[in-house]
């Protein structure tokens, strides 16, 4: 009988036939595959087979087998784990668990559990180490795991700063009125003066930068990238933006594809190898980016560089494009 209470692996649009085939080409041990091919671990549906996998096998995979099983779940939505691994450069593995105070023998799990897809080393197996470690290790895995690469970006104004030029970038959105005195006076300072960028933004994104929505008493809890991109300039949120059908409308009636270089406040598109939009962003400047990388609410609003959002979101097997739209009435 499959396990419903642990993993679920959906090979959609697969019979039996299949699926035994696909095994046979995955590099397999014979004892690997023998767990794979019980049936009785099988959930076969209308649109393909659900395959609860044991613990036993979880762990029993060699890097090789598990980078060819997860980059075929990869390219299903079910699959989320395999769709949005937890990822690290080749040589950024050691580092991001520098300072994570697990102990040696804790970090090697994970290093067993990781393979290598895209020149990426991925990790997506978080529930297969909770009963090999303390409480606190996990806590402290998955504190260090879900930690997002941010940045506190400033400006830095001298007196010999174009300011005109500042507000016509910066002030977009009707805020020139309320950036041009800090920025006159700043002009003032023999020596200059660095100013963070949170300064520029609207209300709407100055508040949420660096903060968690379950920090907040209201819908926050709810609010993804699309409602935080569509927002960027509203002084009233438009809650519409809650609604996939309403924001998709607005984007494609409201908006113009940027042709040319990107620019403040231009909406960051990336979609899929099928065009469907799966998460928005707000540009800034130099390749950096306002997001909210999902709707949950250990998920903070925070500054990233544009290539810090694509590593999370892209890989050889969930392919697709990047685009820029801009509102027709800052065009």
């Amino acid at each position: 009988m499959a396990n419903k209470d642990g993993p679920r692996w959906l090979f959609q649009g697969m019979s039996p036939n299949n699926l035994e085939r696909l095994f046979a080409g995955c590099d397999l041990l014979a004892s690997e595959e023998r767990m794979l091919l019980n049936r009785r671990t099988w959930e076969i549906l209308s649109n393909g087979i659900v395959v609860s996998p044991s613990s036993e096998l979880i762990w029993s995979l060699t890097a090789q087998s598990r980078a060819r099983l997860y980059s075929m779940l990869a390219r299903n939505p079910f699959n989320f784990p395999q769709c949005y691994p937890f990822r690290f450069t080749l040589a950024g593995f050691d580092q991001r668990f520098s300072n994570s105070d697990l102990p040696a023998s804790a970090i090697e799990k994970v290093r067993r559990l990781s393979y290598t897809n895209s020149g990426f080393l991925c990790f997506t197996d978080l529930e297969a180490m909770k009963p090999v470690l303390k409480d606190t290790e996990f806590k402290n895995l998955v504190a260090t795991l879900y930690q997002t690469p941010t940045y506190f970006v400033r400006v830095h104004i001298t007196p010999d700063t174009d300011v005109n030029a500042l507000l016509k970038y910066w002030g977009k959105g009707g805020r020139e009125k309320f950036i041009a005195p800090l920025l006159t006076s700043l002009t003032k300072a023999p020596e200059g003066r660095d100013l963070g960028v949170g300064y520029f933004m609207p209300p709407f994104a100055r508040m949420r930068l660096y903060t968690y929505p379950y920090t907040w008493n209201d819908e926050a809890k709810r609010q993804d990238c699309f409602f935080t991109a569509m927002n960027f300039f509203n002084a009233n949120p438009d809650t519409n933006f809650f609604d996939a059908t309403y924001t998709s409308r607005v984007l494609h009636s409201d908006y113009l594809r940027v042709q040319d270089a990107p620019a403040y406040g231009d909406i960051v598109a990336l979609s899929n190898a099928s065009g469907e939009i799966f998460h928005t962003c707000v540009y800034i400047a130099e390749d950096f980016v306002f997001t909210k990388n999902g709707g949950e609410s250990e998920e903070p609003w925070v500054l990233m560089k544009l290539p810090d959002v694509l590593m999370l979101y892209y890989s050889a097997d969930r392919s697709g494009s990047l685009s820029f739209f801009r509102r027709k009435d800052m065009s």
